[in-house]
């Protein structure tokens, strides 16, 4: 069984996390959604108190993640003996939300994508490269995934470069976790993040882009399921209000409200 938290009073709704922050990237954001939303937060397969997918104690297969990791959550679901809910996912999260819907299309009312997981075709290329060296030499992957090297790449991608008290959290965070989650994480997003996010279509759905993402291949020309907001790759806990404010007119204001808790 997932490590998971309950919080909040209302309909049902799902938080996925992104890379290696387990769900204490909602930190800020929770305290906005609570008051509307019963609050469902996860630690996905291998990171926090979750266990490691089934049969994969000896090695961690990117093709298994994502299925374990949607296996997982729809037993959480039967769990929690709800019929339906909502999903709110994060970064590489939005990749397991993804495969989640196309899974269990049935069980889930509407869904939001932030900093989707979907990047340049460049980007996706140096990630791609990277994993290829990775597989032969796994040790400079860990190398790179540990210490100064990890910690420049969260103040980077996440924060663009900018100093900001967080960093040494995410950093303390990201590196306990099992090095070998983090890299399958990495090679399980469809070509390498570059294939777009796609969703059934009766499925009432919400990306919401960072104008100022490193990370995300943020629309030239959006469409209606579409916000563009002025945050960065750590906007769930650097700009909670925007973010919180988009997810309520979406969820609350806009819509009504889906099945609830029982």
């Amino acid at each position: 069984m997932l490590n998971y938290r309950i919080d909040g009073d209302g309909p049902p709704l799902l938080l996925l996390h992104g890379f290696g922050i387990s769900f204490n990237i909602w930190t800020n954001l929770t305290p906005l959604l609570r008051d509307h939303f019963t609050l469902v937060t996860v630690e996905l397969p291998g990171i926090g108190l979750s266990p490691l997918p089934p049969d994969t104690s000896t090695s961690l297969s990117a093709s298994l993640y994502l299925p374990a990791a949607v296996d997982a959550l729809e037993a959480l679901r039967a769990h929690l003996a709800l019929p339906r809910w909502d999903i709110l996912s994060y970064s590489s999260g939005t990749r397991v939300a993804e495969a989640y819907l196309h899974s269990h299309a049935q069980r889930v009312s509407r869904a939001i994508f932030l900093c989707s997981a979907q990047t340049a075709s460049a980007k996706a290329n140096g990630l791609r490269v990277a994993g290829l060296v990775d597989a032969h030499f796994p040790a400079l992957g860990n190398w790179v995934l540990s210490g100064w090297r990890l910690r420049f790449l969260i103040q980077l991608l996440g924060f663009n470069m900018q100093r900001d008290p967080r960093v040494p959290a995410w950093f303390r965070e990201i590196s306990s976790q099992p090095v070998d989650v983090l890299k399958a994480t990495l090679r399980s997003l469809p070509d390498f993040g570059a294939r777009p996010i796609v969703i059934p279509d009766h499925i009432p759905a919400l990306f919401i882009w960072g104008s100022r993402d490193l990370i995300t291949a943020t629309p030239r020309h959006p469409s209606a399921r579409d916000l563009i907001i002025p945050v960065t790759h750590a906007a769930p806990q650097t700009s909670p209000r925007e973010v919180g404010e988009a997810i309520i007119q979406f969820l609350v204001l806009s819509s009504s409200n889906p099945e609830g808790m029982g």
